[in-house]
């Protein structure tokens, strides 16, 4: 749909170009057409400067280019009115324009509360700097302390929050895979989390934001940025986004492990159960770890399924680790329902960036 877009934006402007050389006369004009003064040759040309810059900006996916699309249409549009005979069909191009640009600007202003929220969260968790020793450590199962140590947190800055941006594919329940990008934050002292994913669900463009704050969690789903197909706000739903928190700071960013708000349970050689609990409430975890001291899994009992809206395990197998600025993370994962007539993978994520102790 973008290729589209920007194939739409480059016909309006060589209709444009077309406009600025007869005004100049550098074309032949058929008899009785209407002659373009050379002042509206030079509004000719600059629109097609100005489309020129937008589809560049469109393509950089640089939100400037819907400020800049306004102006284009207007004057586009006034432009194709004085010359109507010759240019009419070009308003058709402008109302395309006008239709992208309403579903853009609601997708700013969507995509916008989770930049807001996440600037917000930062400047209320600043950093203090303090290190990550060994000795932090030492309360830990060993098998938790060898991971920590392998991902290379130790002899780095205790975590206060992370970014993590990825790719990956999403389905429902006997539905086809769709793709997707996201971007989120993590904070680790009043623990909350802030995800937001662009995808092409149905060859729709929609945008997702899930909110958790550490109190509430909401969900909300918009097609076009507009129409609200999901927007839950449950006590269940925060619950799951708590198991979701705690599986993120597991994968990546174990040095974030050493916090004792976390409760510790030997349960096996290579398994050990964590406890994360918040505002009354508590949700737990079984990660395995291998004998490399690398996460490979994490199980929980505690997420409810949004289909479902009831408990089942839920687990996210994970490998692939590569070094992300200086820290062995896993590269890719996947997220399954354990369900009791077959197991379903929903998701599969690939790892693109990981920053630590963003400052606002």
């Amino acid at each position: 749909m973008r290729i589209l877009f920007m194939v739409m934006l480059f016909l309006h402007l060589l209709i444009h170009l077309i406009g600025f050389a007869k005004a100049n006369q550098w074309m032949d004009t058929a008899s009785g057409t209407k002659m373009i003064s050379q002042t509206q040759g030079i509004l000719w040309l600059l629109v097609s400067i100005l489309l020129l810059v937008t589809i560049i900006l469109f393509i950089l996916r640089k939100p400037a280019w819907i400020l800049l699309s306004i102006p284009v249409v207007i004057t586009s549009q006034i432009l194709i009115i004085l010359n109507w005979d010759e240019a009419k069909y070009g308003t058709i191009f402008n109302l395309i324009i006008l239709i992208v640009l309403i579903f853009s600007v609601a997708g700013w202003k969507f995509e916008n509360k989770y930049k807001e929220d996440k600037v917000q969260a930062i400047l209320s968790n600043p950093g203090n700097n303090e290190i990550i020793s060994k000795k932090d450590l030492e309360h830990l199962p060993v098998i938790v302390q060898n991971y920590i140590v392998y991902s290379g947190f130790v002899g780095k800055p205790k975590i206060e929050n992370f970014q993590l941006s990825f790719t990956g594919e999403m389905r429902e329940q006997n539905k086809k895979w769709f793709k997707f990008r996201s971007e989120q934050l993590n904070i680790i002292r009043s623990p909350a989390r802030y995800f937001f994913m662009k995808a092409i669900f149905k060859g729709i463009p929609t945008k997702g934001y899930h909110r958790y704050d550490g109190i509430t969690a909401r969900m909300t789903i918009k097609p076009f940025s507009i129409f609200k197909v999901i927007d839950i706000q449950t006590s269940e739903l925060l619950i799951s986004e708590m198991v979701t928190w705690l599986n993120d700071l597991c994968i990546f960013s174990p040095g974030a492990l050493i916090d004792k708000k976390f409760a510790w349970e030997e349960i096996g050689e290579n398994t050990v159960k964590v406890k994360f609990g918040s505002k009354g409430k508590e949700v737990s975890a079984v990660l395995e770890i291998n004998e490399k001291g690398q996460l490979i899994n994490f199980f929980s009992n505690d997420r409810y399924s949004v289909d479902h809206n009831k408990q089942y395990m839920f687990s996210t197998p994970v490998g692939g680790y590569q070094n992300f600025n200086g820290y062995r993370l896993a590269s890719y994962g996947e997220a399954i329902w354990h369900y009791p007539e077959a197991d379903f993978v929903y998701g599969k994520f690939e790892l693109k960036k990981a920053k630590y102790n963003l400052h606002a």
